[in-house]
């Protein structure tokens, strides 16, 4: 019975298509066998390298002349080890390396869960911040006085999110394009903040991980990592109107195109004339 393979160390698609920089001249290339073959060799020696660069940050090292000396045996069809042996010893790798790299996801999210606890307690002695039952840590930068926010609700809002280093995740201001949010899908503490706000209102969020994104974290959110999100309250809709919004934007859009065809049949009418 054959053992699996964990993780290829090559993987050589013949029928991948490679994209080029705009480098090259736009002019016709002729084939030319000696270049495309140490292309070959030279794409394949970068996908190992990084390979083995990633290995080695993790702490598994790899001796460079044995690596080359592999694959000059196997394109000779002279290789000193069977493929069982191959497999063998690649699965070693591929055990310790997941092993690795799980210890060092373990600390991350020991540190951060630390950094962010330190951060809190912190952040909670500040004049003016109020902490409730579940943890959530907010200050009114700004009262507002229209209409609040249910569990329902579609709200439109303006919004800065980072880290608590400071590292801005995410801006609404910098896109000039306020977010349409439906309440029943953004993260727990931002609920539970807008909940506190009426129409108008700006506070600043400060959220611990577990109402935010948690162990895993999201793209460039760190897991176990407290969040702040200074948020500016600007609309509260019900599904019903978000609807008929919508339906009245879309139709607008429609309306807009019908006239811009029409005009463009009158030129040509007028040109034909």
């Amino acid at each position: 019975m054959k053992k699996s393979l964990l993780i290829p160390v090559l993987v050589l698609s013949v029928g991948a298509t490679l994209f080029a920089k705009e480098t090259m001249k736009k002019e016709t290339i002729k084939p030319d066998i000696k270049k495309e073959s140490y292309a070959i060799g030279a794409s394949t020696g970068n996908y190992v390298l990084n390979q083995i660069i990633r290995q080695d940050k993790l702490g598994v090292k790899t001796n460079i002349n044995e690596v080359v000396k592999g694959f000059q045996e196997a394109l000779l069809g002279k290789l000193q080890m069977n493929d069982d042996e191959i497999i063998t010893y690649l699965n070693l790798r591929a055990d310790n390396l997941n092993k690795l790299k799980r210890e060092k996801i373990a600390k991350i999210k020991r540190d951060n869960l630390e950094k962010s606890k330190k951060y809190l307690a912190k952040n909670r002695t500040k004049k003016g911040v109020i902490e409730t039952k579940s943890g959530l840590q907010y200050e009114v930068l700004k009262k507002g006085n229209g209409k609040e926010v249910r569990p329902e609700s579609i709200v439109v809002i303006n919004y800065k999110a980072k880290l608590t280093d400071g590292t801005v995740f995410d801006d609404t201001y910098k896109r000039k394009a306020p977010a349409h949010l439906s309440m029943i899908n953004v993260i727990d503490g931002l609920k539970e903040g807008l909940m506190l706000m009426k129409e108008g209102a700006k506070y600043r969020l400060t959220i611990p991980s577990k109402l935010a994104y948690g162990e895993e974290g999201l793209n460039n959110i760190p897991p176990n990592s407290a969040v702040i999100f200074e948020v500016e309250l600007l609309k509260v809709m019900s599904p019903n109107e978000f609807q008929k919004m919508m339906h009245k934007s879309a139709n607008v859009k429609i309306e807009k195109k019908d006239s811009k065809d029409k005009k463009k049949v009158n030129k040509k009418k007028v040109d034909k004339k």
